[in-house]
């Protein structure tokens, strides 16, 4: 089981560009949680992190345009 995944990889896996997800984490509100070690390029997302982002920053499909 992976515990962290990079940038890149995350954008192929949800059909994003790295500039959206990056966008995304340099939002005021509930960004994206990018950590980056120090020299690395990219950034990299906790794996339980992202899980706790994604369903606070998605709907449910029986549940799309409630939030509206």
């Amino acid at each position: 089981m992976r515990t962290m995944t990079t940038i890149p990889d995350l954008a192929r896996e949800w059909h994003k560009s790295t500039d959206t997800l990056y966008r995304l984490a340099a939002r005021e509100e509930d960004p994206l949680p990018v950590r980056y070690l120090e020299g690395d390029r990219y950034g990299g997302v906790l794996v339980s992190e992202f899980e706790s982002w994604l369903k606070r920053n998605t709907s449910l499909f029986n549940e799309k345009g409630s939030k509206q």
